[in-house]
């Protein structure tokens, strides 16, 4: 609040009386005290729009910093909502600049509209009326000296003197006068003007604010929608990173219970496994290598290859990991134990060459150097089969109990119709779980069917119970009912970016399951709608239904690290499901693996999944595409795979390993994968897909045959001979048009080689059984007819 000032009247200005003077003296002080006020403001001004600059440089240079920020992705494809979140950043930056941009009109407007006006008025208005206190008080000392000289002068004087006294007198009077009458005008006008030119430009001021966080209010309020996705993205982001690190966690305590088991059994052990890519045994040694002066012990990364029988060194030390030489590779016959070291642990690897001098190596403890004795010895291969057959027994005495047959869908259906009968509207269906004891019980009522009559009492059996034995049921069968043979093909769609085509390939992979698999997904994901119908009451949209049921339709064949961070994907299958449902169950199988499927005991069929596994890992992992394999070999490679003990511990002469349950159960769950055999690898292309096609669910359909469709056979060469029984399975009359289901590479001149989903034409029987003759981009020649469906 000013100061109350009192009006400076002209009568008292001609006056020109000491209450006056003081007055006006008053009036001056608070002119002056104006004049700094604007002056401060003008200066706090020019900071403001320089900090304002300061501020929206910084602001740029955060938006850039944004819109360079990458997300690393821990595999090779990312989630929608990973996709969005990491686009986020971008967003952000987009939206700042969008402010900035602004304030940078704002701020170049600032100059022009503040602070020159409010200089303007300082140097005008406040100057004139400074300048009209220098005449005033110019004039008043004229006057008054005027005065003080004519009134001194002697009465002796003449009349023409006093006479033009006192006409200088009376005009010096008449100038301050004047001066005294403007002066106080300005004075007072610039008090009033101050109220209206001042405030004006400072109004300016906060406007042009005002509008700069209206800009940023209509900015938010735009992007309110896009935010609130994000947040439900992130949601969901960090749900899945919750659920993702609780397994991993428990992979990570089971890893290091079978580190210990395996410390334990390691000394009953009679050979090492052998893993996908052929590798026997790996890890660290020291290599003694000789000097001028002595010997010298270098540590190395050694891994030996027993089909080649090849030792590869990698110099390599985990405290300096850049100072590393290349690799060498030896190899070797054989291996010895050796004591008269100045080190304890030696041995020598023996080479093939005679001529070369041994190498001798140090390992890290007995425990370590008996198993590279082991691994190197050459009657190690058959000691290696007799462990595989047993890890196998093992895996046919480890069956779940559940299954997917007559009396499991009586139990499914029972649930999901009591389930219904009570609304789904009580919150957290699926997520909420129930009593152990209780589920353990219900679940056990599956195998036999006989359900407990008061199932449908609420107080007795609650819903959550229901709910966490029917996930418990799906996830107590022996494979998901997605299949282990699937399972890649799945994570391929659901990987997809494109919505229309991961439902595409989501139908097609749906249309290739069995049936009982099929009809139960179907049923499950209906039921599923139906709750997601009720979301308003419930709360179990198809996001949160996805995340409750994505573990429970798929599981990896393997538990990984790899495996638990695809759960996210896992997520976006089910949701997809849930969304699609109609577009995705409308397709009917087709094709004859479908047709052909052979039924097994409960209407289920024989599940190969340890040797689709099996393959996948092989082709995974190999380098080249070794010959076709005989059927009779396939055969058996199937027969051994799929759990044949005792025609596995026949071949290995009864020298299978012995374990605890306990150990024998983990070491099947995290032993690494049962070596392939050679023969199998010629199946390696049917996993691998181009990368013309690696956008669409061909990229995945490339794998084995779904669990009891006939296995794509081999195209028949001159050692085949009779062997194939191919005849049983002849088209009975030619098709102009087929489907490539897997690929296919030709081995000869006369055969076509090919992508999965390719349109062949011109298709017509050969003279050869098993074989059509088609005609592929130009090209005409032989198609393994197994490896392809009847198009209309």
């Amino acid at each position: 609040m000013g100061v109350g000032l009192v009006p400076l009247e002209f009568t008292e200005c001609l006056a020109d009386s000491p209450h006056f003077r003081e007055n006006l003296l008053r009036h001056e002080k608070e002119l002056e005290r104006t004049s700094q006020q604007v002056k401060r403001l003008i200066k706090e001004v020019k900071d403001v729009v320089h900090a304002a600059k300061r501020l929206g440089a910084a602001q740029l240079a955060l938006a850039g910093s944004m819109e360079n920020f990458e997300f690393a992705c821990i595999g090779a494809s990312m989630t929608e909502d990973e996709r969005v979140i990491s686009h986020s950043l971008h967003h952000f930056a987009k939206l700042m600049r969008t402010i900035e941009d602004e304030r940078e009109r704002m701020l170049g407007r600032a100059h022009e509209q503040i602070i020159a006006p409010l200089e303007r008025f300082r140097k005008e208005h406040i100057g004139a009326v400074k300048e009209g206190k220098k005449k005033f008080d110019k004039k008043t000392a004229k006057f008054c000296q005027s005065q003080e000289r004519t009134l001194s002068l002697s009465t002796k004087k003449q009349d023409n003197v006093f006479q033009e006294a006192d006409a200088a007198m009376d005009m010096a009077e008449r100038d301050f006068c004047q001066a005294s009458l403007e002066y106080v005008f300005q004075l007072q006008a610039v008090r009033e003007r101050e109220k209206f030119e001042l405030v004006e430009t400072l109004l300016g001021f906060v406007f042009s604010w005002w509008t700069f966080h209206h800009t940023a209010h209509d900015v938010h309020h735009d992007a309110e929608p896009l935010v609130r996705d994000l947040q439900l993205r992130i949601q969901r982001t960090r749900t899945n990173f919750e659920e993702t690190s609780k397994q991993t966690e428990s992979l990570m305590k089971k890893m290091m219970e079978v580190r210990q088991m395996n410390k334990e059994v390691e000394a009953e052990e009679t050979g090492d496994a052998t893993d996908a890519a052929g590798v026997s045994r790996a890890g660290y040694l020291y290599l003694m290598e000789k000097k001028a002066f002595g010997t010298a012990w270098s540590k190395h990364y050694c891994t030996y290859e027993k089909n080649s029988r090849t030792l590869r060194l990698l110099p390599y030390s985990q405290i300096n990991p850049k100072t590393t030489a290349p690799a060498e590779s030896v190899c070797v016959c054989g291996a010895r134990r050796v004591t008269d070291t100045e080190r304890r642990f030696c041995w020598d690897a023996l080479p093939a060459d005679r001529e070369r001098t041994p190498l001798t190596l140090q390992a890290l403890s007995e425990r370590d150097r008996n198993a590279w004795l082991r691994a190197l010895s050459p009657q190690n291969g058959v000691a290696e089969l007799a462990g595989g057959a047993a890890l196998g027994a093992g895996a046919g005495e480890a069956g779940a109990h559940a299954q997917l047959d007559d009396a499991g869908f009586a139990f499914v259906r029972r649930l999901v119709h009591v389930l219904e009968e009570r609304g789904l509207e009580e919150q957290g269906l699926y997520r909420v779980a129930g009593v152990a004891s209780k589920v353990s019980r219900l679940v056990s009522c599956a195998a036999s069917g006989r359900l407990p009559s008061s199932l449908g009492d609420p107080l007795e059996w609650e819903s959550k119970t229901l709910t966490s034995a029917l996930k418990s049921y799906l996830r107590a069968l022996p494979e998901p009912l997605a299949t282990h043979a699937l399972h890649a093909s799945f994570l391929a769609a659901a990987k997809l970016e494109s919505r229309p085509e991961r439902v595409a390939a989501v139908a097609a992979l749906v249309a290739q399951l069995p049936a009982r698999n099929r009809d139960m997904l179907r049923l499950v994901v209906d039921h599923l709608r139906r709750i997601a119908a009720r979301s308003d009451r419930n709360l179990m949209t198809p996001s949160n239904l996805a995340v409750c049921f994505g573990p429970t339709l798929l599981r990896a064949p393997r538990e990984s690290v790899a495996a638990i961070l695809d759960l996210k994907f896992y997520n976006v299958l089910v949701e997809t499901l849930l969304d699609h449902a109609d577009q995705i169950f409308a397709q009917s199988p087709q094709g004859p693996h479908v047709q052909q499927a052979t039924p097994a005991q409960n209407g289920l069929r024989a599940s190969p999944a340890p040797l689709s596994s099996a393959l996948l890992r092989a082709a995974d992992c190999s380098t080249s595409v070794p010959p076709m394999p005989h059927l009779s070999s396939l055969a058996a490679l199937s027969a051994v795979s799929a759990g044949s003990a005792p025609a596995a511990t026949a071949t290995a002469g009864g020298s299978s390993a012995r374990y605890s349950p306990h150990h024998q159960q983990l070491l099947q769950h995290f032993a690494p994968p049962p070596p392939a055999p050679p023969q199998l690898l010629a199946l390696r292309g049917a996993t691998r897909s181009s990368s013309s096609s690696a956008e669409s669910v061909s990229s995945s359909s490339a794998s084995p045959p779904p669990p009891g469709a006939p296995a794509p056979l081999p195209p028949p060469h001159a050692h085949l001979g009779a062997a194939a029984p191919l005849h049983a399975r002849l088209y009975t009359h030619p098709y102009r048009r087929v489907r490539t289901l897997y690929a296919c590479l030709g081995e000869s001149e006369g055969e076509l080689s090919f992508e999965p989903n390719q349109i062949i034409t011109n298709v017509a029987a050969s003279a050869e059984p098993g074989w059509l003759r088609g005609t592929l981009n130009g090209k005409s020649g032989l198609v393994p007819e197994n490896y392809v469906e009847p198009l209309p």
